[in-house]
């Protein structure tokens, strides 16, 4: 039961982390970004995963974690811990450097309505809060506090998304996956045996895991680059990209991407754990809990994508219609720019992306049910030779 605690606690560590990147993000392209709703949102869960950290670090001297695969390279085991290690640090320094810079800078932080406290000096320098002696080193003399610890926030920011990155692309979550049953059931297992239930949906597994997985990543590639063309032209015209709210529906369909890539390539990392004769037999309630996770992912996915896009077209469509002779001069806000054709194809790709999750995992969803139900048909006989 611990040990479950501890697993769920790590993912959820992980999923608010990426959720406030994602939030700060938004708040630092905002045209207000303090008084933003983004930014709040980031404060209040910036400290509620201090707290799962906490926790987390608890849980892990009591519970300690299930080892890594050893079938994996010592190279890839020891990238896959420092990555983990990366990501709690990180974060940890991360909830500081935040903490501390709305302390010294004087910044109206609040915790789903709790004001955090305030210093009484008026945004010190660094120097006189480290002394020179290890302010002018690292050449910070004339930097104030608040300044300092924003620019260690940004690059915490920088380590946190591309360890977890890391992570997950070493495939760091395949603790969480069902171990293989123990050798024994091998060894008293009959000379001529018949193909396992999940043999065939092994290799699918590994097969279909791979064909989501390149073009998701291709797509996300792609769509990272076309979100930071967007993002960079709002921020140098706020009030004159047109495009509303279809770069944060793109966004959360980006993150729900991320997500799903990551989960595909965990499919043929499950894969061999799979093809074992026992899988179903002993993991009958939780063996298949990641096309679930995959399906549900690609749903909501296809939903914001499709919001998106929608809003997108409308937009298009709303400019083109209202656009009378002269317009560029007198309204040029209305003007079709590059920056609404950026968003559009994001929400078209991921719209894309998503539905061949959805496709993936419905077809493997139903793959694994007929493997559940071929074992359960020839579990009796078997029962009844032992």
């Amino acid at each position: 039961m611990r040990s479950t605690i501890a697993r769920a606690n790590f993912l959820s560590v992980v999923l608010i982390g990426v959720i406030v990147l994602a939030l700060g993000w938004l708040a630092a392209h905002s045209e207000r970004p303090l008084t933003s709703p983004s930014f709040a949102l980031h404060v209040a869960l910036g400290v509620l995963a201090g707290a799962l950290l906490l926790a987390q670090l608890v849980l892990r001297f009591a519970v300690p974690p299930p080892a890594l695969p050893a079938r994996w390279s010592n190279g890839r085991r020891a990238t896959t811990a420092l990555c983990e290690f990366l990501v709690y640090l990180s974060l940890a320094l991360l909830v500081a450097t935040g903490a501390l810079w709305g302390y010294f800078g004087g910044a109206p932080l609040e915790v789903f309505g709790h004001p955090l406290p305030v210093s009484p000096a008026a945004d010190p320098r660094l120097a006189d809060i480290l002394g020179q002696a290890w302010a002018q080193p690292l050449g910070l003399g004339g930097a104030t506090a608040s300044e300092a610890l924003l620019a260690a926030h940004r690059l915490l920011a920088y380590a946190l998304a591309g360890s977890t990155a890391l992570y997950l692309a070493l495939g760091g979550f395949s603790r969480f996956s069902p171990q293989a049953p123990p050798p024994e059931s091998t060894k008293r297992a009959p000379a001529l045996i018949e193909p396992s239930p999940t043999s065939r949906l092994s290799s699918r597994l590994r097969l279909f895991g791979w064909l989501q997985f390149w073009p998701q990543l291709a797509i996300a590639l792609a769509s990272a680059v076309l979100l930071q063309f967007s993002t960079s032209g709002r921020a140098f015209s706020p009030s004159q990209t047109g495009y509303g709210d279809a770069i944060y529906w793109s966004l959360f369909a980006f993150l729900l991407l991320c997500a799903a890539t990551a989960l595909a390539f965990f499919y043929t990392r499950a894969a061999p754990s799979v093809a074992q004769a026992d899988y179903l037999g002993v993991h009958k309630l939780t063996a298949f809990w990641f096309l679930t996770l995959g399906l549900a992912i690609g749903l909501i996915g296809v939903i914001v994508s499709f919001v998106g896009l929608s809003l997108s077209v409308s937009l298009l469509v709303a400019k083109t219609v209202s656009q009378p002779p002269g317009i560029a001069i007198t309204d040029p806000n209305k003007i079709i720019r590059a920056l609404d054709v950026f968003v559009l194809l994001v929400n078209f790709a991921l719209l894309l992306a998503h539905f061949i999750g959805v496709s993936i995992a419905v077809f493997l969803t139903s793959e694994a049910t007929r493997a559940r139900f071929r074992f359960r048909i020839a579990e009796p006989p078997q029962e009844s030779r032992a």
